[in-house]
């Protein structure tokens, strides 16, 4: 406890600046655990999105098939459809 206090200084300057020193070791290990639990939470949304979009797409695709009056095999298996599942492609991607 000497090391916070330099010569000279009363007891209530010391403990005003052990108290500045603790109200600010407080405030870091807050803002740290503030930062953690962001980073957790975007690395939850990276994790999370990718296999949303994918199924979005194959949703998306589903109903253009539907719409169409087709499955998807059919649009690997004709020729004149392989255009429209481009298309359907272009659109889901969006």
């Amino acid at each position: 406890m000497e090391e916070l206090s330099a010569p000279g200084m009363n007891a209530c300057e010391a403990a005003q600046l052990r108290a500045r020193k603790a109200e600010e070791k407080r405030y870091w290990s807050v803002g740290i655990a503030i930062t953690l639990l962001l980073v957790g939470l975007f690395a939850a949304a990276l994790h999370f999105a990718a296999p949303s979009a994918r199924a979005n797409t194959t949703l998306c695709l589903q109903q253009f098939a539907n719409d169409e009056h087709v499955s998807l095999e059919a649009f690997f298996q004709n020729p004149a459809q392989q255009d429209a599942f481009v298309q359907a492609m272009t659109v889901c991607s969006r």
